[in-house]
């Protein structure tokens, strides 16, 4: 149930191990997956995840709707039984499990550097900096680079230039996989989309005090 907080907020982000990548030069690779991302200003879709242990062994199984909206906005979506909420407002980043009534807030600068899944709404030079990128025809895997604050890694694919698949890995041999469709992208959406409102009577976890 926590993979999803889990996965952007401390996890671990790469391609199944399987996966053989032959790397163009890294510069090279950064800028045309930045171009790619570039055009998008919104994006909306629905989504299957999927969480691998590392015995190989199917745990979670997701679905739900995301939309983002460039440079620094998200919302994510699971469907019930197992509904999950996760909105970033450009400022916090808040997220609602309605089973246990509960609301973290953590701000959304301090989770963006732990996290290269956040780079997808961030098209500046810096935050991409932590970062190294190799290619394989329609693949971008991102390493953190020596030193980085977070160990994390991300895959991102593409079909027929649409962003459609992220794989990701915690670091510890469990693998969540994201696979999405009916991608819409650059249409307007609503500010509320990206507005969170305590429901009542849930308890709220502010960790945005505790970010040094």
């Amino acid at each position: 149930m926590n993979a999803l907080k889990t996965m952007l907020q401390a996890a671990s982000l790469a391609s199944a191990a399987s996966l053989v990548f032959m790397p163009v030069a890294w510069a090279d690779a950064k800028q045309d997956l930045q171009d790619r991302l570039a055009p998008i200003s919104t994006l909306q879709a629905d989504f299957v995840q999927q969480v691998i242990d590392p015995q190989g062994e199917l745990v979670q199984e997701l679905q739900g709707e995301l939309a983002l909206a460039r440079p620094n906005k998200f919302f994510w979506q699971s469907d019930a039984p197992d509904e999950l909420v996760l909105i970033a407002d450009g400022t916090s980043l808040y997220y609602y499990d309605p089973f246990v009534e509960q609301v973290t807030i953590n701000d959304q600068q301090a989770s963006s550097a732990q996290s290269p899944f956040l780079l997808l709404l961030d098209g500046e030079a810096n935050a991409w900096a932590d970062y190294q990128v190799s290619a394989e025809a329609n693949s971008y895997q991102l390493s953190p680079v020596a030193g980085a604050a977070s160990q994390q890694r991300l895959q991102i694919s593409f079909a027929d230039d649409q962003l459609n698949a992220l794989v990701l890995d915690d670091g510890q041999g469990q693998l969540t996989r994201i696979e999405l469709s009916n991608v819409v992208i650059n249409t307007a959406l609503p500010a509320s989309t990206f507005k969170f409102e305590v429901p009542a009577g849930s308890a709220v976890d502010d960790q945005r005090g505790a970010v040094e």
